[in-house]
């Protein structure tokens, strides 16, 4: 499951994120990208050539290539300094992504455990320093989420690829109606969790949630799930999407255009429980529950014309997404 999300609204979501959980979270990120990006290139068939001359180059131009169709730019070496190899990401996505990916993808070049920090060149570019390690660190091991999906069908409901109208601008770089588009496979998410959570052990759930997830016993978990969607519906509301929903069975054809075309998710079954806009959707797969919560939510909201709340839980049939006023509505 990979998240499609413009670059900008990427960069706008995080930035509310990490302002939600006061925490600056850019480091977390970039060895979440690192962790998912060596596991990716461990996986079988993605092994690296063997070859007997110009190991390096033929090793990066096999990086370059996957680079080039997930649009995470290009890697290029750029020299030696005593025990630290610096290494340029040209057309880079969001700067901590393109660090963190570009350290382990260096590892797997080189053969050798390294250590990195980084730095912007531009716009566009992002310069790693890359020094040496000489610790054993173990290879990094898969991930599962903590969630069950479900395989389903759309019900008719048709979701086109929106990457069948990008534009390749260069290698590594589509832009989808001039805007630079970023794929974030589910593993990084699972594995920024990971490190996200033991920075906010202790911290306080705030009492008048919007969300609720049922079944998510981590209370660390949980502040973090309600920050993901919480961040996701500020950026729904910021982006000025219009969403006009008369009955229920209009949340598959919304879904498809807000969830389902950036990977997110589709909803299959949508059944009405009052008469004052609540709703149940089912959602058989979705990227991450809480970045669909957030952004359901802020249709939800914009439809109705003001504040509601999201309860989700999941089983057999998937996720469920129950939607409803957040306050109680005087009839």
């Amino acid at each position: 499951m990979t998240w499609l999300v413009g670059l900008p609204t990427f960069e706008a979501w995080f930035a509310s994120l990490e302002e939600i959980l006061t925490l600056t979270l850019g480091r977390r990120l970039a060895h979440a990208a690192a962790e998912s990006e060596e596991w990716y290139w461990r996986l079988s068939g993605n092994e690296l050539p063997e070859p007997w001359f110009k190991k390096r180059m033929k090793r990066m131009a096999v990086i370059n290539a996957d680079w080039a169709l997930r649009g995470h730019g290009q890697i290029q070496f750029l020299d030696t300094s005593e025990s630290t190899d610096s290494v340029l990401v040209a057309h880079r996505s969001h700067t901590s992504i393109a660090a963190g990916m570009a350290n382990a993808a260096w590892e797997r070049i080189e053969d050798k455990r390294t250590r990195f920090q980084w730095s912007d060149r531009g716009a566009s570019e992002t310069i790693i320093e890359a020094e040496n390690d000489p610790r054993n660190i173990p290879a990094p091991s898969p991930i599962r989420a903590s969630w069950q999906d479900a395989s389903g069908k759309t019900n008719g409901v048709d979701v086109d690829h929106p990457m069948g109208l990008a534009r390749h601008e260069a290698d590594g770089l589509w832009t989808l109606e001039g805007v630079r588009m970023l794929t974030l496979h589910r593993d990084v998410l699972l594995r920024f969790e990971t490190l996200v959570l033991p920075h906010i052990t202790g911290s306080a759930r705030n009492t008048d949630s919007r969300t609720e997830w049922v079944g998510l016993d981590d209370a660390d978990a949980t502040i973090l799930w309600d920050a993901f969607a919480e961040a996701m519906r500020k950026q729904f509301h910021a982006s000025g999407d219009l969403v006009l929903i008369a009955e229920a069975s209009h949340w598959l054809h919304v879904s498809a255009a807000h969830l389902g075309e950036g990977g997110l998710g589709v909803v299959v079954n949508s059944n009405s429980i009052d008469e004052i806009g609540g709703v149940e959707l089912t959602v058989p797969v979705c990227t991450h529950p809480a970045l669909s919560a957030g952004i359901l939510l802020g249709c939800w909201e914009r439809s109705e014309g003001r504040q509601g709340r999201c309860d989700w839980s999941c089983g057999a049939d998937g996720h469920k997404f129950v939607l409803r006023s957040r306050r109680n509505v005087v009839e």
